[in-house]
């Protein structure tokens, strides 16, 4: 028979350095994933909803924009995470469809927004990376609905 003494501490030490570790830091990076996932899901299920129900392209997309203004805020994103075309941290959301524009009846308007997500967060000291997480939504607008025409 041989001696089976260890070394309880390296080997310890090297248990929740190899193992624990890692563990710990892809559980605390998968709320944050989720939560800008579904983020960016209900800002464009939103905006696309205000806008097949706005009355105009203009106004509809104003509320559009304001109201996953609202959701960013909720979620934590300053005013100043919005940006104009996409990039690295950015916050963005841009409106389209089968004829850009112009709200009629039968059109599809597809909107798509595009938030940063943190990569790897590690407790305690914040996230290390960050990456671009893109969803869109389109929704049609009702065949029989009433649009009013402005002369």
């Amino acid at each position: 028979m041989s001696n089976q003494q260890g070394f309880v501490v390296p080997e310890w030490l090297v248990g929740i350095t190899l193992i624990l570790m890692p563990m710990i830091v892809l559980v605390a990076s998968i709320a944050p994933w989720y939560q800008r996932a579904n983020m960016a899901t209900l800002m464009a299920q939103e905006a696309a909803r205000t806008m097949v129900l706005a009355d105009n392209w203009e106004t509809g997309e104003a509320d559009a924009r304001q109201i996953a203004l609202e959701i960013a805020a909720n979620h934590g994103f300053a005013t100043e995470a919005w940006c104009s075309a996409p990039g690295p941290g950015c916050v963005t959301i841009t409106f389209g469809g089968t004829t850009p524009g112009v709200l009629q009846r039968g059109t599809e308007i597809a909107v798509s927004v595009e938030v940063p997500i943190p990569g790897v967060v590690v407790p305690g000291f914040g996230s290390v990376a960050e990456f671009q997480w893109a969803q869109s939504h389109a929704e049609r607008v009702d065949d029989y609905r009433s649009i009013v025409v402005e002369p």
